[in-house]
């Protein structure tokens, strides 16, 4: 299931970033469906939908489908709320080819804030679903 154009859209690319760098500001869309179930009055964004946003995100950038082959490192520091944290930055701090893969690490947080994290993480993926 794609979530991009429904559950959150593309805002912006990170501007200004040290090379090797990447990133996007991303809007969520607290009306979608999944908030309705996840949870009512108080919509949290499921970990899965995170990732899946990860992975979207990543593919968009390299121009082809990207699949998560292995989670190595997923610590969920914050909730995030799309009626209190609309919209949030996804930082690639390192994305390497290797193994036939993509090794890539980084965090989600807050625009403009590297430090106000909801998530780091740390995947592998392919380029065939496994």
């Amino acid at each position: 299931m794609r979530l991009n154009g429904e559950f959150y859209r593309i805002e912006s690319r990170l501007e200004g970033l040290p090379q090797g760098q990447s990133g996007l500001n991303v809007i969520l869309n607290p009306d979608h469906l999944i908030y309705k179930a996840h949870f009512p009055g108080q919509p949290v964004t499921p970990g899965v939908c995170i990732l899946q946003m990860i992975q979207e995100l990543l593919s968009e950038q390299y121009g082809t489908p990207l699949f998560i082959s292995k989670v190595k490192n997923a610590k969920f520091i914050n909730m995030i709320s799309p009626v209190t944290d609309g919209r949030i930055s996804v930082l690639f701090n390192s994305v390497i080819e290797e193994d036939g893969g993509v090794k890539v690490q980084g965090v989600v947080s807050r625009p403009d804030s590297v430090t106000d994290l909801f998530l780091k993480f740390s995947l592998f993926l392919v380029k065939h679903p496994v």
